[in-house]
Parts: C-alpha cells; structure tokens; sequence
C-alpha cells in the first residue's frame, strides 16, 4: 500500500508558514535535481513558541514536509541517499530560531494517481503525463511504489507517496498524523486545531 505525505493537519498550534522572501522557493523543492545548499536555507515563520515545533520529529510546515534527524536516519534505512535530499530549514518561532529541520525531498517519482478512477477537477494533458491540479478524491494504482519507499508523483509533484514499511516505521516513533490513505486525503485547507 503506497500512502500520501501530506501537511500536519493535527497540532494545537498553528504551522509554520513559508516566508517568500527565502533564498529557496518552496516550488524548487519539486525537481527531481538536489538543490544547491550553498543558495541558503528556506525561511519559516511561526507565531507559536520554537520548544512546540522542536518537540515533534516532524513539525507543521506545510509541503515539502520537514524532519529532524531521527527521522532523517530512518528515511535512509529504506531511501537510498540517491533518491532523497534532506535540505536544511531555519524555523524562526515567537520566541527563538530552530535549525533543528530538513526538507524531505524526495527525488524519485512514479505514477501512483489513477486519473481515470480519482475525482480530478482540474488538469492539463500533455504528451505522455496528466498534471493534476486539483482532485477532491485519489486513488492509486496497484504497487505504484515499484519497489521505492519514498517518491513524488510526477502528475502532481507535491503529492508525496510512501511505502507501508516506510510509514510504519516512522510512525513507530509516535507521530502518524501526516500520513493518509489515497482517499481519505483531507480537502484543500482543512485544518484540525483542538
């Protein structure tokens, strides 16, 4: 079963949001080419406390998600180092800066959305590949993983797909919230806040 990263949606405190004036742009983190680190790092800003996001392995940032280190080890065992870049993020909160974070990118992709069987409400056909803009229901084709653990799809590159092994045993670490099923993925914007 192939399951959908998608953006922390469960944390009493609000996500970090991008600031567009980075060095990096949030739409550069979806090649398939490892960004040039010595560009800088992506600015996030956060108006909860910095000890909210440090405390989670991976924090509400949005798409790319962020990880810390623990989490970077065990993308490793399954991803290797060729099909992943871990690009370093500065948090800055209300009341401190964390560099504590990276990027998850993922530089393999597949085709794991089945446009004929999702609900997509916006496309562009090209030669070869439908980019998908908008879909309110996804479904997956059968081992569209082929053999990965991690990977984008290349119909729609913030649609980050992983592998039941992968997420279990990042989940093992007590955080599972960012993981959904194809369909059961949340509709555009909806937040859980307690």
């Amino acid at each position: 079963m192939a399951w959908v990263w998608y953006d922390r949606l469960d944390t009493p405190f609000q996500p970090a949001v991008f600031d567009y004036s980075s060095p990096v742009n949030a739409s550069d983190a979806m090649t398939a080419i490892p960004i040039d680190t010595s560009r800088g790092r992506p600015l996030f800003r956060a108006k909860s406390n910095v000890k909210n996001f440090e405390r989670l392995h991976c924090p509400p940032v949005g798409d790319p998600p962020a990880v810390d280190d623990l989490w970077q080890k065990i993308i490793l065992q399954f991803v290797p180092k060729h099909l992943v870049q871990f690009y370093p993020i500065t948090l800055v909160a209300r009341d401190g800066v964390t560099q504590k974070f990276s990027w998850v990118l993922p530089l393999g992709r597949v085709r794991c959305i089945d446009p004929e069987r999702s609900d997509v409400t916006s496309k562009i056909e090209r030669s070869g590949v439908t980019h998908i803009i908008s879909c309110s229901y996804y479904v997956h084709h059968e081992n569209c993983l082929r053999g990965l653990h991690l990977a984008r799809d290349e119909q729609q590159l913030n649609h980050i797909v992983v592998s039941q092994e992968l997420r279990d045993a990042l989940a093992a670490t007590g955080e599972s919230s960012m993981f959904f099923r194809p369909e059961d993925i949340p509709s555009f914007l909806r937040r859980i806040v307690h």
